[in-house]
């Protein structure tokens, strides 16, 4: 990392999109931590769109930062969707039969959450599609469960329209730990801004007031009126109620930086993800600004001397006047409420296997020895010799078992594998996990260690901390997946979520679309580049036979082609370093579930295709959350 900047005004960004506020914020979550720690800062919190999916990068890059000697506090936090109350919603809904069937097309194709700005930002016409923002901050762990618990159920049922949504009622429910404000241009003091906007001060005031008295009720002195500083006239303008509401409601303020992209210099890379978003969906205007100062805003980490700075540079352009000392003490009221109010806590990662594989009255080791020993009374073996040996092993592997806790493990595998094998969708068991005689006896493998002479000790040590791993095939995973969810319940079933990302010759032709450059130029470079570059990455590699597919960089770095045109183009070249590997989409593991118990506090589910799965992928939620 380069030399940290120095900051005189403390202070602690409490609004931030990554990459996984899709097609909105630009960055992966360590690139966000590395430049705020580089920029002055020793905290960061990311709020990303109606989701928590880049919680364990935050958790897993905060912990190599640790390693490095770095002390730097990640801060939980979601900007959820907001409407005042979904069941009046719902009766409304109801009511206009002609807007619930062009609704229900858009209904049915439950998505990634996208940020329409414009939208959020403004009045709408079809009142169904109302909602405000709404930033909320983890304290603790209780805090984090009841933000996790919010996010789950804004994704299912009513909630969900358009967006995952939460009301009034479910705040009340899950409001302890949670630190809340009101957000941007999009928020919930904005939505009285824009909805009150022609009925002048008074009437914005008046249902600002309500907003407030509903929202201090909930959060009492965690409630904060958010302010931001940019060249917008609204803007300042709804700084301007949210200073009065302060001093007339006694609520303190906080100024966010609500950062979108890691650095300052990537402002236009952040602009151009923003538009290959939307290219598909609607008619997109293909210029790009020149400079920042078109734009009106910079929305990275600042540090504390940048937020003044900001506030002093655009309240001028305003003719506006605020008082400053009220102004600083929004800045560094966010520092006190990132460094003191907020604990430093890892979340909890423990695994919460499903109890329901263990019968009341019982433990789970009474269980899988009962179950274990019934299953070897069911292979009926005839010799007092071979029975002895069969026994001696599984009393073996019974006592590592135990000792390393992992009974309800094998419980829950083998729950999974009773309705595999009802639907006669499961192989017979393969790799280290075939060793093991219990998982033979409980029917999760159909292989016998014993007869092929597999060792259990390949499979499980005695003094094993992390949990074992069985493998087994099943013909089809998805129709298994369905199965549990329909019978265990979506509290206890989840789909592990894959992340797709812009790949390098769909980004190439996507950009240039930006600037004009004919499509046969383009076709013909990325038409060549992975010919070009595979021979030489794999002489580079040693590689004499077989399949390989170059890295990005080595395409980068091999192909004439490509190289000749990002030399023409220097610009497509910037904006494919910044945007390669962004998220694009979430999809579903082929074969990744979780079973747990209580699934939805536990981590904070999304819905993808109309499906409710994880909001993490393949070893970032299962291995270390």
């Amino acid at each position: 990392m380069t030399e940290r900047v120095k900051s005189v005004i403390p202070f602690v960004n409490l609004h931030g999109h990554s990459t996984f506020s899709v097609f909105d914020g630009l960055g992966f979550p360590d690139e966000h931590m590395d430049f705020a720690y580089e920029n002055g800062m020793d905290a960061l919190a990311l709020t990303d769109h109606g989701s928590m999916n880049g919680l364990s990068y935050q958790v897993l890059h905060a912990q190599k930062m640790k390693e490095k000697g770095i002390n730097f506090k990640p801060i939980f936090g979601v900007e959820a969707y907001f409407h005042h109350s979904i069941s009046e919603w719902k009766q409304l809904k109801e009511s206009q039969a002609a807007a619930k069937k062009a609704a229900k097309s858009e209904e049915d194709e439950v998505s990634l959450t996208v940020e329409n700005e414009e939208e959020s930002k403004s009045t709408t016409k079809n009142v169904l599609n109302k909602r405000r923002h709404l930033v909320l901050l983890a304290q603790n762990q209780v805090g984090l469960n009841n933000i996790f618990t919010l996010i789950s159920k804004s994704y299912q049922g009513d909630n969900y329209y358009r967006f995952p949504r939460i009301d009034y009622d479910m705040l009340k429910a899950h409001s302890e730990g949670v630190i809340a404000s009101s957000a941007c241009l999009g928020g919930i003091y904005a939505g009285d801004y824009w909805e009150n906007y022609e009925g002048g001060p008074k009437a914005i005031l008046e249902a600002m007031r309500d907003t407030t008295k509903k929202m201090m009720e909930i959060f009492g002195d965690r409630w904060y009126g958010e302010l931001q500083w940019n060249d917008s006239k609204d803007q300042m303008a709804l700084n301007g109620f949210i200073i009065k509401l302060s001093q007339e409601f006694g609520f303190k303020l906080v100024s966010t930086a609500d950062s979108h992209y890691p650095r300052p210099e990537m402002w236009k890379d952040r602009i151009l993800y923003k538009k290959i978003g939307w290219l598909n969906k609607k008619d997109s205007d293909r210029a790009l600004p020149e400079t920042v100062d078109e734009v009106g805003y910079e929305l990275y980490p600042k540090n504390g001397d940048q937020m003044m700075a900001s506030f002093e540079h655009y309240s001028q352009i305003h003719g506006i006047k605020f008082d400053r000392d009220v102004v600083l003490a929004s800045i560094t009221e966010a520092h006190n409420i990132g460094m003191n109010r907020i604990e430093s806590f890892v979340p909890d990662n423990k695994v919460k296997l499903p109890t329901f594989v263990v019968p009341a009255g019982t433990t789970a080791d009474d269980e899988l020895s009962r179950l274990a020993n019934e299953g070897l009374e069911k292979l009926r073996i005839r010799s007092q010799k071979k029975r002895e040996e069969y026994q001696s092993r599984l009393d073996r592997e019974l006592v590592v078992i135990k000792q390393n806790s992992f009974s309800q493990y094998f419980l829950t595998m083998k729950a999974i594998a009773d309705k595999a094998n009802d639907m006669m969708l499961s192989g017979p068991g393969r790799g280290s996990g075939a060793g093991a005689l219990v998982s033979y006896l409980l029917g999760i493998t159909q292989i016998d260690p014993i007869k092929w002479e597999l060792q259990f000790e390949r499979f499980m040590r005695s003094n094993q901390k992390d949990y074992p791993d069985i493998d087994f095939d099943v013909a089809d995973p998805m129709s298994l997946k369905d199965t549990l969810i329909q019978e265990w319940g979506m509290d206890k079933v989840a789909p592990i979520t894959n992340w797709n990302t812009l790949q390098l010759k769909s980004l190439i032709k996507d950009i240039s679309k930006f600037y004009d450059i004919e499509f046969s130029e383009v076709n013909d470079v990325t038409s060549k580049m992975m010919l070009e570059a595979t021979p030489l990455a794999k002489q580079k590699n040693g590689i004499k036979a077989g399949l390989y597919v170059p890295t990005f960089e080595e395409v980068m770095e091999f192909s004439e082609s490509l190289n000749n045109f990002l030399e023409k183009y220097p610009q497509i070249k910037q904006h494919v370093n910044a945007l390669h590997g962004q998220i694009r989409s979430a999809s579903r593991h082929a074969g990744g579930v979780v079973v747990a118990e209580k699934i939805n506090e536990s981590m904070p589910l999304i819905n993808s295709g109309g499906v409710i799965q994880t909001p993490w992928s393949e070893g970032q939620n299962v291995r270390h959350l």
